[in-house]
């Protein structure tokens, strides 16, 4: 653990953070505080730190990405020129403590949870990125985009009971239903606009959103959806790591020498965003000559279906992250010289 920094973890819920310090040891009592996830409770944090004597500079505070709950505090961590860093969820429930760090595997409390987040940024603080605050139209985007995905599972949900058991209704009863489906893809296309309204309104996104659309097969949900989920493209700036976030990665499982398994993707991960880029697949087949010849190549290898579309997922994730890092849109070199 490094000594030039003093490492916090925040344990965050809807109406109260969990604050602890860790320096070695655990001390419960005076190395922890509860204050309210407001102004208020930031005031009464502040005034803690000072108690203890934390120079800001010095101070590096670690928490898990719990949505809108950590918006407020990461603004006034921001306005305190804090660093602190935003750390998957799943990586945490995995992290386990050094065996010589006492009562910290046996308890689950908010308070536990805080100096477990504190030991995690005490070893790992080094190569961590520091997070950053994205543009507030960001926030409105990523808000519609989850208002679209509610939409459109219930209008799926209507779409299935008109097609599988409408024979067993009412007249009434599929009216009803027809007219709920046309009032959620009316909600859906008002989404959407208001969607490209926002991305029209920031600079940033509106490029990055362009470039993403330059890759063949890439369209406006899969443009939107990976903009979101990198924060456009800054909590995730390698695709291979964004890969495993969305459950393309294939992993190897073995064990010994007797347990030999199949390389195969694991499935933790977001899959909402892997089903998404599914759909990118078949148009990329179909109009990039690239892709095209890797398909015929690897069925004519006798590759299963499933392997040769989640390699061409990544490939697309590989073309997504290289063209806003570039900052130029993508060029079909095959079509180009053909």
């Amino acid at each position: 653990m490094s000594k030039l920094f003093e490492c916090i973890g925040v344990d965050v819920s809807k109406n109260t953070l969990d604050v602890a310090f860790f320096r070695g040891e655990i001390d419960w009592n005076q190395c922890h505080v509860r204050v309210s996830n407001n102004e208020s409770g930031f005031k009464e944090l502040k005034k803690w730190l000072r108690n203890k004597q934390v120079d800001k500079k010095r101070l590096r505070v670690c928490m898990e990405f719990t949505g809108l709950y950590t918006q407020v505090f990461r603004m006034w961590l921001e306005s305190e020129s804090i660093t602190y860093y935003m750390v998957d969820p799943k990586r945490m429930h995995h992290f386990t403590p050094p065996l010589n760090i006492r009562g910290i595997r046996q308890i689950k409390t908010d308070k536990t949870d805080a100096f477990r987040i504190a030991i995690y940024c005490s070893f790992f603080h080094e190569s961590l990125v520091p997070s950053k605050l994205p543009s507030p139209a960001y926030f409105k985007l990523k808000r519609l985009l989850a208002e679209r995905r509610q939409y459109l599972k219930q209008s799926t949900l209507y779409k299935q009971q008109l097609h599988d058991i409408s024979i067993y209704d009412s007249v009434s009863s599929r009216i009803r239903k027809q007219d709920e489906l046309k009032s959620l893809k009316d909600k859906i296309k008002q989404t959407e606009v208001e969607m490209k309204a926002i991305i029209e309104s920031d600079t940033l996104i509106k490029k990055n959103y362009k470039l993403l659309l330059s890759v063949v097969g890439v369209g406006f949900v899969v443009a939107v959806t990976t903009i979101v989920l990198t924060e456009n493209f800054t909590s995730f700036t390698n695709p291979r790591k964004y890969a495993c976030y969305i459950a393309i990665a294939p992993f190897p499982y073995e064990s010994g020498t007797s347990v030999r398994g199949a390389t195969r993707v694991s499935k933790q991960g977001f899959r909402q965003a892997k089903a998404d880029l599914s759909i990118c697949v078949l148009p990329a087949i179909r109009f990039d000559p690239e892709i095209q010849e890797y398909w015929h190549r690897k069925k004519a290898e006798g590759k299963h279906t499933g392997v040769v579309f989640n390699a061409i997922k990544f490939k697309l994730v590989l073309r997504m992250f290289a063209v806003v890092k570039r900052g130029k849109p993508y060029v079909n070199t095959k079509g180009y010289k053909r």
